[in-house]
């Protein structure tokens, strides 16, 4: 168009050029006032498992008086997911001063702890000639827990040789453990009316809630292919956190106590959700003993055990004997072991 214009010198054509040179100038600006002045918060899910679908809500604020936003894209800049993969949200209209809720669907694909660095808005409003972006900064780590695998299996009993209980705790039932002062979320049919008479006070009985075996999870987190692929030797490694992270998961909600030993460190005892979250952020951010990934590790500096003591129980998810060798059994203490579950 423009060189038909300067060569026959046509005013209609110089006319037209004009035009279509201001509807460019006129995107632009709108598109620049469309981006302006626009704030982005995410809100995560307490618990992100690798493989399954999780939604992250987003707030999106226009701070503009006047000037209301078109036809946003709003996208969560992952690190290590290429541009294409980034999770997104659409707006078609965000008013002057107003608060819109949002949110966008997306799934880890595996375990670990990702990197969210912050938010692009885009837009190609208004005449979707061009598409111009706007990055804003928010980092912020999300721990992704690997998906607990199914549990089978597993030999438990309610009652072991040897003392591993931990101290009794109270609850709702059971034998009588202590009197304390009245709170007010008690049940006031717990109340000692005799006691509370002489004290002048409400006292209650707090009973002892019933106890059940502590048991140490010991996981041999070791790289030793055996004649595999490095890539099958990892995947099967990552499965058998699968199954640890499983075992974790019916233990605790069965109401053991249970510790996660690996060959890097061993965990208190613990029964109750916030424990269990802290034991797959464990296993989120857990490494392979000898991972070439890693970098090599010397025969002196490989842990060759566990921190376990006497009176532990152990359920052992370690690699198999080869033909000849008996189980394992020399990674915990003699007699501790309650069940060998391999690593396949």
């Amino acid at each position: 168009m423009s060189i038909a214009a300067f060569n026959t010198g046509n005013n209609p054509l110089y006319l037209v050029l004009g035009m279509l040179l201001s509807l460019i100038l006129l995107s632009g600006l709108l598109s620049e006032l469309t981006l302006k002045d626009l704030e982005v918060s995410r809100q995560l899910p307490s618990r992100i498992f690798a493989g399954q679908p999780v939604l992250v809500g987003l707030t999106l604020v226009n701070r503009k008086r006047r000037l209301p936003s078109f036809s946003l894209q709003v996208r969560e800049r992952i690190e290590g997911l290429k541009r294409t993969d980034w999770p997104s949200s659409y707006v078609l209209r965000l008013d002057p001063g107003a608060k819109l809720d949002t949110f966008y669907q997306h799934t880890f694909p595996r375990r670990g702890v990702w990197q969210l660095q912050g938010f692009e808005i885009a837009t190609s409003f208004p005449f979707e000639l061009f598409r111009k972006a706007v990055a804003i900064e928010e980092p912020q780590a999300v721990i992704v827990f690997p998906q607990p695998a199914p549990v089978q299996g597993l030999l438990l009993w309610e009652h072991f040789s040897g003392s591993s209980q931990l101290r009794p705790q109270p609850g709702q039932e059971g034998d009588y453990l202590a009197l304390r002062p009245y709170r007010p979320q008690d049940d006031v049919r717990s109340v000692h009316w005799k006691i509370s008479a002489k004290r002048d006070q409400l006292v209650v009985r707090e009973l002892e809630r019933p106890r059940s075996q502590a048991i140490v999870l010991c996981f041999e987190n070791r790289w030793q292919p055996r004649g595999e692929s490095p890539e099958a030797h990892r995947n099967k490694l990552e499965r058998a956190v699968e199954r640890c992270a499983g075992i974790l998961t019916y233990l605790i909600r069965e109401g053991y106590p249970v510790a996660l030993a690996t060959l890097q460190t061993r965990t208190a005892f613990g029964a109750d959700l916030p424990h269990l979250d802290w034991l797959l952020a464990l296993l989120a951010q857990l490494t392979f003993v000898g991972d070439p990934q890693l970098g090599s590790q010397g025969p002196s500096n490989s842990p060759t055990g566990f921190s376990l003591t006497p009176q532990d129980r152990c359920l052992l998810l370690a690699h198999p004997p080869q033909e000849g060798e008996a189980v394992p059994g020399h990674l915990v203490e003699p007699g501790s072991l309650l069940q060998f579950i391999p690593i396949e």
